[in-house]
């Protein structure tokens, strides 16, 4: 996947000779629903509380959520279409996508659709036709799974053959989640609405991949309108009428460390004999300090103001922390996976828990409390890495205390301990929610231990007896005390 951080229409000109001969599917994500006259205040107003600052923070809440249904945010979107048709004037068939994440039935849809216009399919770099995304991240994870179906362009990161001829994918994400998804070399997520839960589009060219995938004639570009959240917002969750707001920086942030730490735990208990590559501790190591600097800046503002952030030197420099972050933990990702030979925590839970037990909870803010219960479980295993190796996890901790400035709370000895110490109260001061706040109901926890084994059982089947949860043997284990501890914070 090549990153290029320029506008998409700087992209389309500079290769407009090419593009203009190719038959293209245009996937573009639609405005979600207007904004509920629940949610607006307007359906039951003698439900306000009368006490003034619970009335600001409604106020606060609703500012927030009719940004986010703000059509002004989806301008990029639209100014993009009409310039691929209009200006460029290329052979487009549009596909749109308002949903949060994909179906197998859409992207099937979508695949016949392309056809239809004359993208012609084939595998490993045969296939002739170009697929452009345009917006959230629902429409990356559609354009990247039509693409996989169609093209086929994976191949193993250890193989070196990085410019695989064949059809072509340009993303152009309009929204961070976006942006996080465009930067991404995993399995589209799709949701399978039979069994609640959500799938990886798992074609046959990625289980034929080894040793890390990579997706080739692969461009994601980048516009200076990307629609960013705020830093920090001091919002409770709202009543079960009404929906989550989306996530903040501090959320992406929260949410990237959960990933970084499970990756560091996976590798610390690989039982590898080979060092880890200097160069994937350097990439974590930024992911990891990037991270932990939004965090801390969104602590300061929240214990400043207690207001919305979204403007300022602070909000600046935490867009620049995760613009920069988000690619290098896609690339940590992809180095690791043929150590680790498991599937992510973080991601699995959500995989299996969100759509059924969390549905008003937006995947990153999901991701993004599951890191306190991470770091407790952490904290109360033995190491097991052998004595004179590094360990990635205290490696990562050290990094993350050299950002974070805890002035002299851990006597300078940092360990896992102390990991958990700053995530718990990090988490809190930037309204981070626990997981118990964010449940539908009162699911008890055989039920949702039950929903993992069915996960486990749905992935297993689609890609092999081995290639489950269960594919480390401490995978299942750790995933069970995360959800254990999670639910108890």
């Amino acid at each position: 996947s090549a990153t290029a951080l320029q506008p998409l229409r700087n992209y389309i000109r500079q290769n407009i000779g090419h593009l203009r001969a190719t038959p293209c599917l245009l996937i573009s994500s639609s405005p979600p629903p207007s904004i509920s006259t629940a949610v607006a205040g307007t359906k039951n107003p003698d439900g306000l509380s009368k006490d003034e600052k619970q009335q600001q923070q409604h106020k606060q809440q609703l500012k927030f959520q009719q940004q986010q249904n703000d059509p002004k945010t989806h301008a990029f979107v639209q100014r993009n279409i009409q310039s691929i048709q209009l200006e460029f004037n290329l052979r487009t068939v549009p596909c749109t996508i308002s949903s949060a994440f994909p179906t197998t039935g859409s992207v099937n849809e979508a695949v016949s659709l392309a056809k239809r216009f004359g993208l012609k399919e084939g595998q490993f770099g045969s296939g002739d036709g170009l697929i452009i995304g345009i917006g959230s991240g629902a429409a990356m994870d559609l354009a990247k799974a039509v693409a996989d179906s169609l093209f086929g362009n994976i191949s193993s990161c250890k193989d070196g053959n990085n410019q695989q001829e064949g059809g072509s994918l340009v993303l152009a994400p309009s929204t961070l989640g976006g942006f996080m998804a465009a930067s991404s070399n995993t399995p589209s997520l799709l949701l399978d609405t039979k069994e609640e839960m959500i799938l990886p589009h798992l074609t046959s060219s990625w289980t034929a991949a080894l040793g890390g995938h990579c997706r080739q004639g692969t461009v994601v570009t980048m516009d200076q309108q990307l629609s960013l959240p705020p830093l920090y917002y001091p919002l409770q969750p709202p009543k079960r009428s009404e929906s989550l707001p989306g996530p903040s920086m501090a959320h992406y942030a929260a949410a990237m460390l959960s990933i970084l730490i499970d990756v560091a735990r996976a590798l610390d208990e690989s039982n590898t004999q080979q060092p880890i590559d200097a160069v994937l501790l350097e990439d974590m190591k930024a992911v990891a300090s990037a991270s932990a600097s939004v965090l801390k800046l969104a602590a300061k503002e929240a214990n400043e103001s207690n207001i919305i952030v979204q403007e300022g030197d602070s909000y600046a420099t935490a867009q620049q922390h995760l613009l920069s972050a988000i690619p290098r933990l896609s690339a940590v990702v992809d180095q690791s996976s043929h150590l680790t030979h498991g599937s992510s925590v973080p991601q699995s839970l959500a995989n299996a828990m969100l759509p059924q037990y969390f549905p008003s909870c937006h995947l990153v803010t999901y991701l993004a409390c599951i890191l306190p219960g991470l770091c407790e479980s952490l904290a109360t295993q033995p190491a097991s890495n052998v004595e004179g190796e590094v360990s990635v996890v205290e490696e990562l901790t050290k990094s993350i205390f050299s950002c974070v400035d805890d002035g002299g709370k851990t006597d300078g000895k940092v360990q896992v301990a102390s990991l958990l110490s700053w995530a718990s109260q990090i988490t809190e001061e930037t309204a981070i929610p626990t997981m118990a706040s964010l449940a539908f109901g009162t699911p008890d926890i055989n039920t949702l231990t039950g929903s993992l084994d069915s996960y486990d059982a749905l992935v297993g089947s689609m890609t092999g007896a081995n290639a489950g949860i269960r594919a480390s043997t401490d995978d299942f284990a750790v995933m069970e005390d995360v959800l254990h501890r999670s639910l108890n914070r």
